[in-house]
């Protein structure tokens, strides 16, 4: 009798582990983290999937977390996927495969990487040196052409859904440029953007 007592108090002490843990109850909510490049890009769109039970959840724009309703077991299979890409993106997921325990379901990480594409336009007017024009940090000068429509473009791409600010950050010798303000500043389309304008006199 003392013997079936102390197993039952096992089983049950078993148990009440095993509850703690996220056993076979189901209490392991598969969970993770979403970054973007460059930062503070806008993705929409994606979905994720549990290929483990089925489960997709969608994923707000902007959001840097996510987490999948279904509870799992300890040792339930999991394995976490893009099931919808975003537009003008490539996200991919890591640490998403494995069996459920307190260390893996937590950790899996979904890196977005918008679509990167050229930035530019047409100076218009330009007949001297000098000129040159930023993105950020990013810098291209342009060279007159005789009076002619020059184009131009930066040497750095700019990803899909990336704020964009085109500005002068020298101007060309005895003249003055602006850029015009119709398409800047601007979000970067899912296509290059060369219809910026720029007009010197």
């Amino acid at each position: 009798m003392k013997s079936s007592f102390l197993r039952a108090g096992f089983a049950l002490l078993c148990a009440v582990i095993l509850s703690s843990c996220g056993g076979n109850n189901g209490s392991l909510a598969l969970s993770g983290t979403i970054t973007y490049s460059p930062t503070g890009a806008t993705i929409t769109g994606l979905t994720l999937v549990n290929n483990g039970n089925g489960e997709k959840v969608t994923i707000d724009a902007g959001a840097t977390s996510f987490i999948f309703t279904k509870l799992l077991a300890v040792d339930e299979k999991f394995d976490v996927e893009v099931a919808t890409s975003p537009a003008g993106a490539v996200c991919t997921p890591s640490a998403n495969t494995g069996t459920a325990s307190v260390y893996t379901v937590y950790y899996v990480t979904i890196a977005c990487v918008a679509n990167p594409y050229v930035l530019g336009g047409t100076v218009k007017g330009l007949t001297t040196t000098g000129l040159v024009l930023a993105n950020g940090a990013d810098t291209t000068a342009v060279l007159p052409a005789g009076g002619a429509d020059v184009k131009f473009t930066f040497p750095t791409k700019v990803g899909n859904t990336a704020q964009y600010g085109v500005t002068v950050l020298t101007q060309p010798t005895g003249q003055t440029c602006t850029v015009d303000s119709t398409l800047n500043p601007g979000t970067m389309p899912n296509a290059d953007q060369l219809g910026l304008g720029v007009t010197c006199k």
